[in-house]
């Protein structure tokens, strides 16, 4: 638990916590209160934090992105009062029972005008795009965490903050993968991002491709080729949807593969191979599958199975 009663040492605590930021309080000499609880994954940039403080507004430019080696999505739940946001030339007023997605390595700017107590869900940019492409198209949204998968995600995180110091460090990273997973449903349910991007039919496709890969990731057939025809386009429409993600077709489903493996050496118990979780992700050679976890994780999915036993 981390408490302030200045406004200097508040900036300062808020920066340390996710990323640098730039606090404009109002008015300098006002009375100010504010404390942090902080729940952090050892092993990784994941955290969750409850964050209760008197007005303030948080913001984000440029030059601190330009300096920041460890980019990160904050999620931010509102309970007490409505939060605003700004953030690629949209503005969002979020009230309690809802949240919404910032993006750590694009400006924003966010706030509220009175004091409020909120949940915040730090989750690391590679963490989240390897999940979701283009998971910035979400920050222009509020969502609801009222009913549903949206309050069931919620309520986990609820759960990680009473459970995460008992666990171990290996433990306390899949809370938190879990926690994600449950976020990454959300995010991919709601179908106004369709009416978000400048080409709603490009959209469309694109949202239409993720959801069609992740149902298939098992088929080791899951070509291109099929991808193109279930979609209703060429092959050729199909590469060029994906040629700004930074990610091949193939890559993208090679990525999410090796996603789901990961996920499941974790959780599997040792009796069940690895050679019988590559296949069960559409790898069909087991020493194939070996290399790219090794070149996609930095080390063995050996080394990660005796880690977890």
């Amino acid at each position: 638990m981390l408490m302030s009663s200045s406004q200097e040492r508040w900036t300062k605590l808020v920066s340390q916590t996710y990323f640098p930021l730039t606090l404009n309080y109002g008015n300098p000499e006002a009375r100010f209160q504010g404390s942090l609880k902080v729940w952090k994954a050892e092993s990784s940039d994941f955290s969750l934090s409850r964050l209760c403080s008197y007005q303030a507004e948080y913001s984000r430019c440029q030059a601190q992105i330009a300096q920041d080696d460890h980019a990160s999505f904050l999620v931010t739940i509102p309970l007490r009062t409505h939060v605003f946001f700004t953030q690629h030339g949209r503005s969002l007023n979020c009230p309690p029972g809802h949240f919404i997605v910032e993006q750590g390595d694009a400006p924003y700017r966010f706030g509220y005008e009175l004091p409020n107590d909120m949940w915040v869900f730090k989750v690391p940019s590679q963490s989240m795009k390897h999940r979701i492409r283009r998971p910035e198209r979400y920050s222009q949204h509020c969502f609801s965490a009222e009913k549903g998968i949206g309050c069931a995600f919620v309520e986990f995180l609820m759960i990680c903050s009473q459970r995460v110091n008992e666990c171990s460090i290996n433990d306390q990273n899949r809370l938190f993968e879990q926690a994600l997973n449950m976020l990454t449903l959300v995010l991919e349910q709601d179908e106004r991002v369709l009416n978000s991007d400048q080409s709603h039919l490009k959209t469309a496709h694109l949202m239409r491709i993720e959801r069609y890969i992740s149902a298939n990731l098992g088929d080791p057939d899951l070509t291109p080729a099929r991808i193109a025809h279930y979609s209703g386009i060429s092959l050729r429409y199909l590469h060029k949807l994906f040629s700004g993600s930074g990610y091949t077709v193939r890559e993208w489903v090679k990525v999410q593969r090796l996603e789901a493996a990961h996920r499941d050496l974790e959780a599997t118990p040792t009796g069940i191979n690895i050679g019988e979780i590559a296949y069960r992700w559409g790898f069909s050679d087991q020493a194939q599958f070996c290399r790219a976890f090794k070149q996609h994780y930095g080390y063995s999915a050996s080394e990660l199975r005796f880690q977890v036993v």
